[in-house]
C-alpha cells in the first residue's frame, strides 16, 4: 500500500512537472516576436532579413491557392498578437475586413500595372485596382526589400546590424537575377506566350512580350468557349508551341487546348504561393526555372 502511494505520488510530481513546462513553453512562445505575412514573395524576404531572429508567421498555408484562400478564426487571431503584420493587398486577402494597428499593405510601396481588359461582352472594362502580382517584376522585389527592412529596423532597431546586411546580399542578389532575366529573354524568336490565368503581366511589360491569356487576373474566373476558341485559333495561327498552366490551378484548360492543336503544356510558376519544397528553393530559384521555360517557350537565342 505505501509504494502504491509512493508510485502515485511521483506519477502526480511529474504530470505537474509537464504541465508546468508546457506552460512555460507556451508563454515563451506567446513572448516571441512574431512576424505575420500573407503571399510567398513576402515570407521569402522577411525570412531571408530577420528570419534568424523572430518568428516568421506564413498565414496562407504552402500549396494552397493564394486567390481562393479563406483563413480559420485560429489564423486570423495571429495577427492581432503579431508586432507586424504585412500583406500582398489589391484583393489577394479579401478576407481582411478591417484595419489593424500593426498593418503593412505592401502594394501601397512599390510600382503597380493598371489593367484595361476585353471581356467577353466585347467591352473594356478597367480592373477594380490593378494586378497584383507584382512581386514578378524583380524591381519591385527589390522595393519589397529596401521598405521591409526600413519596417523591420523601426520594430527591431536591436537587429539592424544584421538586417542592414542581409538586405544588401538579397538584393544583391536580385540584381544579378534581372540581369539573367535581360540577357535571356533579349533575343527571342516570339514574343508571346499562352497561359491559363492572367498572372504575369509584371513580366510581360518588363521583358516587352505579350501574354494571351484564357481567364483574366482572378484564378478561379471560369474559360467561356468563345475565349477558349480565341486562344486555340492564336495558338494554330501563330504557330505556338507551350501553352502555360499553374500548378495550383487545375490544368485542363491548357490540357484541352494542347488536345486540339498538339502543342507542350508547362507549368509556369506566379509564386504568390508555392509548395514546402518549393519554399526550400526560394525565389530566385523558382524564377530562373520560370526563365527557362520562357526562353524555350519564345524561342531565345
Amino acid at each position: 500500500m505505501k509504494k502504491a502511494l509512493i508510485l502515485i505520488v511521483l506519477l502526480l510530481m511529474v504530470f505537474i512537472g509537464e504541465i508546468l513546462m508546457y506552460e512555460n513553453n507556451t508563454s515563451a512562445q506567446d513572448q516571441e516576436p512574431i512576424i505575420s505575412v500573407t503571399s510567398y514573395p513576402l515570407f521569402e524576404i522577411a525570412s531571408k532579413l530577420i528570419g534568424q531572429k523572430v518568428q516568421v508567421h506564413k498565414l496562407i498555408p504552402f500549396g494552397v491557392e493564394a486567390h481562393t484562400y479563406t483563413p480559420s478564426v485560429k489564423t486570423m487571431a495571429i495577427i492581432s498578437k503579431s508586432k507586424l503584420f504585412i500583406y500582398n493587398g489589391l484583393g489577394m486577402e479579401p478576407w481582411i475586413k478591417k484595419p489593424y494597428a500593426n498593418q503593412i499593405n505592401m502594394s501601397e510601396f512599390i510600382q503597380l500595372n493598371r489593367i484595361n481588359e476585353v471581356h467577353d461582352d466585347g467591352h473594356h472594362h478597367e480592373n477594380e485596382g490593378v494586378d497584383p502580382h507584382y512581386w514578378l517584376d524583380i524591381d519591385n522585389m527589390i522595393r519589397m526589400t529596401v521598405l521591409m527592412s526600413e519596417k523591420l529596423i523601426l520594430n527591431f532597431p536591436e537587429h539592424k546590424d544584421l538586417i542592414d546586411k542581409n538586405a544588401k546580399s538579397y538584393i544583391n542578389e536580385l540584381k544579378a537575377l534581372q540581369e539573367e532575366y535581360k540577357e535571356g529573354l533579349s533575343m527571342c524568336k516570339r514574343h508571346e506566350i499562352v497561359v491559363n490565368h492572367n498572372a504575369f503581366g509584371y513580366l510581360a511589360q518588363r521583358y516587352n512580350f505579350a501574354v494571351h491569356s484564357v481567364t483574366g487576373l482572378s484564378a478561379d474566373e471560369q474559360a467561356s468557349a468563345k475565349k477558349m476558341k480565341e486562344i486555340t485559333d492564336l495558338v494554330r495561327d501563330e504557330g505556338i508551341k507551350t501553352v502555360f498552366f499553374e500548378r495550383f490551378i487545375s490544368p485542363k484548360i491548357a490540357q484541352t487546348i494542347s488536345k486540339e492543336t498538339g502543342v507542350e503544356i508547362q507549368s509556369l510558376q506566379p509564386l504568390a504561393n508555392v509548395t514546402k519544397d518549393e519554399a526550400s528553393k526560394g525565389y530566385i530559384i523558382l524564377m530562373r526555372e520560370n526563365l527557362r521555360k520562357l526562353s524555350v517557350a519564345m524561342e531565345c537565342l
